[in-house]
C-alpha cells in the first residue's frame, strides 16, 4: 500500500520505518517548520531514506545500541507539500500533538480523498475537526496508543524501544468500521486483531487512551521530585515511570481516575476496560499474565524523565483528554472529581487554563447535542450542513 505519514517525530519516524520495512510505499509529510525535528527531518530527505535502531530484536526493553544494528529504509518522498504527499496514498497516518489537529485539518483535509483511510494516533476525538474541512469522504480512524516506543536519536536515526503486540482503533463513522479494519489490519500485525477487540467508536478510542491515567498522574506526582532534583541534585533527573509511578499516591490516584473513566465509559454504551488491563492487551500475547506485574516489568526499563513539568504529558494529555474526559462527564451527568482536580491543579503549576484550552464536546461543534444526537453524530454519517455548522 501507498502510506502517507504526517509528523515526523518519534513515533511517526518509526512508523515510517516500520511501513517501509513491511514493504509498504511510504512518504513523510511534515507540516510544521522551525518547532521540532527539523534538523532531523532534513537529514532524512537528504538520506532519502531513514535509520533506525531496532532495540525489539533483542527480545526485551533497553536503551543499549548494542542490541542492534542501525539498518536503513528508502523512502518514496519526504516533503513539507501536502496535496503531494497525501493524493494517491492509500492511508494517511497522522502523528502529531492533539492540540495541533483543529489547525492541522484546515491544511491537510481538503486533500483528503473518497475511502482513503485516514488514522489519527492518538486522535482524542480530532477526526471531528478533519471531518469538517474534508470535501471528500475518507474513512478516518482513531487510535489510542501508537504502534511503538521510539526516540529520535540523532538527526535520521529512530529509536524503536518497544512494538506493541496489539493496537484498537475506532472509526468515524462508526458505521464504516469493517471497511476501515480491512485496511488497517493490512499496516501492522498490531491492527490485525479481531473485531471485537475494535472500540466502539471515537470517544471509546479517547477513554481508552493510556495517557489519560499514566502520562498526567504519573507527571503530577513526579512534580516535587523535579523540584528537588533541580534544587539539590541537578546532575539527577527522576524517571517517571520508576519513580512516581512506584508510590502509593500514584496508584491510589490511578485507581479513581480510572474509576471515573470506566463510568463515562459504560454511560456511553462502551466496555470500560481498566487501565491495566488494557495496558496487557496492547503489550503482551499471553493475556493470562498479572495485569500489574506487566506493567512493573516495563516501568523498571522505562528511559528517564520528562525532564520538566511543563510536557505534553501535562500540556497535551490535560486539555485534550482529561478536559473531553470532563466535558463527556457533565454531558452525561457523572461526577469526576479526581478528574477536575488534576485539570486545576496542573493548570495551577503552569498559571494556565486548561479548561479554556482544552477540547470539549463544545470546541467539537457539538455541545448542545443530546446525549442520543451525539451516538447517532459518531455513528453514523450527519448532512455536511449540520456538521460544519
Amino acid at each position: 500500500m501507498k502510506i502517507t505519514i504526517v509528523g515526523a517525530g518519534n513515533a511517526g519516524s518509526a512508523c515510517a520505518f516500520m511501513a517501509a520495512e513491511a514493504g509498504h510505499e511510504v512518504s513523510i509529510l511534515k507540516t510544521s517548520n522551525k518547532i521540532t525535528h527539523d534538523s532531523h527531518f532534513e537529514t532524512m530527505a537528504s538520506n532519502k531514506g531513514i535509520y533506525c535502531i531496532d532495540n525489539t530484536t533483542a527480545g526485551h526493553f533497553t536503551n543499549s545500541e548494542e542490541d542492534a544494528k542501525k539498518s536503513f529504509q528508502p523512502l518514496a518522498l519526504i516533503t513539507r507539500d501536502s496535496k503531494a504527499a497525501i493524493e494517491g496514498a492509500d492511508v494517511v497516518m497522522i502523528f502529531i500533538q492533539t492540540t495541533y489537529h483543529e489547525a492541522l485539518a484546515k491544511k491537510i483535509a481538503p486533500y483528503f480523498q473518497d475511502n482513503q483511510l485516514v488514522m489519527l494516533i492518538p486522535g482524542y476525538a480530532g477526526s471531528i475537526f478533519y471531518r469538517q474541512h474534508c470535501p471528500n469522504n475518507p474513512i478516518f480512524a482513531e487510535g489510542e496508543s501508537t504502534p511503538n516506543d521510539a526516540r529520535v536519536v540523532e538527526p535520521g536515526t529512530v529509536k524503536v524501544l518497544f512494538k506493541n503486540v496489539r493496537n484498537a482503533l475506532s472509526f468515524f463513522p462508526a458505521s464504516r468500521s469493517v471497511k476501515g479494519m480491512a485496511i488497517a489490519s493490512r499496516l501492522f500485525p498490531a491492527y490485525n486483531i479481531n473485531k471485537s477487540s475494535s472500540r466502539q467508536h471515537i470517544f471509546d478510542s479517547a477513554l481508552h487512551n493510556p495517557n489519560i491515567i499514566v502520562h498526567t498522574i504519573g507527571l503530577y506526582v513526579m512534580y516535587p521530585m523535579l523540584e528537588y532534583c533541580a534544587k539539590h541534585h541537578p546532575e539527577e533527573v527522576p524517571y517517571m515511570y520508576r519513580d512516581a509511578l512506584s508510590t502509593d499516591m500514584a496508584w491510589l490516584m490511578i485507581e479513581k481516575l480510572d474509576a471515573e473513566k470506566m463510568a463515562v465509559l459504560s454511560a456511553l454504551g462502551c466496555k470500560a476496560i481498566p487501565y491495566l488491563d488494557a495496558c496487557l492487551f496492547r503489550n503482551e500475547q499471553d493475556l493470562t499474565q498479572d495485569p500489574r506485574a506487566v506493567f512493573e516489568s516495563y516501568k523498571m526499563s522505562s528511559p528517564p524523565g520528562p525532564y520538566s513539568f511543563d510536557n505534553r504529558y501535562i500540556t497535551e494529555d490535560v486539555p485534550m483528554g482529561l478536559v473531553l474526559l470532563a466535558s463527556l462527564a457533565e454531558k452525561l451527568g457523572i461526577k469526576v472529581p479526581e478528574c477536575h482536580r488534576l485539570i486545576e491543579m496542573s493548570g495551577g503549576i503552569l498559571s494556565r487554563d486548561f479548561y479554556q484550552e482544552g477540547r470539549t464536546l463544545t470546541s467539537l461543534g457539538l455541545g448542545e447535542l443530546t446525549k442520543e444526537q451525539l451516538l447517532d453524530f459518531i455513528e453514523g454519517t450527519p448532512p455536511r450542513e449540520k456538521l460544519i455548522a
